[in-house]
């Protein structure tokens, strides 16, 4: 199988991180018409995803998430994970953009948005920048990678219980992280039949099909758990909380599997960690600050005194 060269892959990276961003906000927009008629209170059921794949919006973004996750496999064939699944933070800023544009309003401004954005591209560029110089992939043995999806279904079980029981701000974020956990360990699964296929295995054979039914889990629970974030949370937070944990969590599994980052000095891993430490926090800000969250949290606090306010109205009568 030929590869890419490094330079195509990237170009395909940023290609895929535009059709991310447009994805994102088409699928937020039909979703919030949605639970306009239908508001869900837990897991999405079979009518609202059923009424939610009647509107073309929807199906419009579904197509775009398709075609940027078509090109993000495409360059994964000639770039090691930790260079490729980084790239895609460039749709956080492209989302906010598009968003604002589609709402024909002006982008916000302050810090409560674009310094969180720029820092989260500031961290991530960091993680690209020295994983470009010194990572190499390697193809995994299958027991390793099916341990490896067994902690990475635990992880996102954990995340499912938290968007459940956590507070407001961090349920969107819970939803989106666990799409991007189940995202990045279908990078690497991908990322590893390319490597295999390198090596000259066949595709008949056990060790490239067996990890691809991995993908056929892996793809179609993460556009499911996503959903869950678009229905409460801004497109900027989903998609910053999509692109920041999906490379991190690639990295961290290609570290394991993939031996990207073995045998690197403990300079640069302190620099890929310092990064990626930044990025996260930047999502952290972004999800408790960006505008729409802090809309939702006053019209969820009016609501709520409102409702009190009816209540002690019926006491004193």
């Amino acid at each position: 199988m030929a590869e890419l060269s490094l330079s195509l892959a990237v170009v395909l990276s940023i290609l895929a991180s535009i059709a991310f961003a447009a994805a994102a906000v088409l699928q937020h927009e039909a979703v919030t018409q949605q639970t306009r008629r239908d508001r869900p209170t837990g897991l999405l059921s079979h009518r609202f995803l059923a009424e939610l794949v009647r509107r073309p919006r929807w199906w419009f973004g579904f197509g775009l998430s398709g075609l940027g996750a078509v090109l993000n496999l495409a360059a994964l064939s000639g770039a090691p994970v930790a260079v490729v699944q980084p790239m895609t933070v460039l749709s956080m800023p492209l989302a906010v953009l598009m968003g604002r544009a589609r709402s024909r309003t002006s982008p916000p401004g302050g810090t409560g948005v674009w310094g969180p954005v720029l820092a989260a591209m500031a961290g991530v560029a960091g993680v690209v920048v020295l994983a470009a110089r010194h990572t190499a992939s390697h193809p995994p043995n299958e027991s390793a990678l099916a341990i490896t999806a067994a902690v990475v279904a635990v992880v996102i079980a954990a995340l499912v219980v938290a968007a459940h029981h956590g507070p407001g701000w961090l349920r969107s974020l819970s939803w989106t992280v666990a799409a991007a956990t189940a995202y990045g360990l279908a990078a690497v699964v991908m990322k590893t039949i390319f490597s295999r296929l390198d090596a000259g295995v066949s595709l008949t054979s056990a060790s490239v099909w067996a990890p691809a039914l991995l993908l056929v889990v892996a793809y179609p629970l993460a556009a499911y758990l996503l959903q869950h974030g678009f229905v409460s949370g801004a497109p900027a937070v989903v998609v910053g909380g999509l692109t920041v944990t999906d490379p991190i969590v690639s990295v961290l599994i290609g570290a394991v599997l993939l031996g990207e980052i073995s045998g690197l000095a403990p300079s640069v891993l302190a620099g890929m960690a310092g990064c990626a430490v930044v990025a996260v926090i930047a999502v952290l800000l972004l999800s408790r600050h960006h505008p729409d969250v802090q809309r939702v949290r006053t019209e969820q606090v009016r609501s709520e005194e409102a409702v009190a306010d009816s209540r002690d109205e019926r006491n004193h009568r």
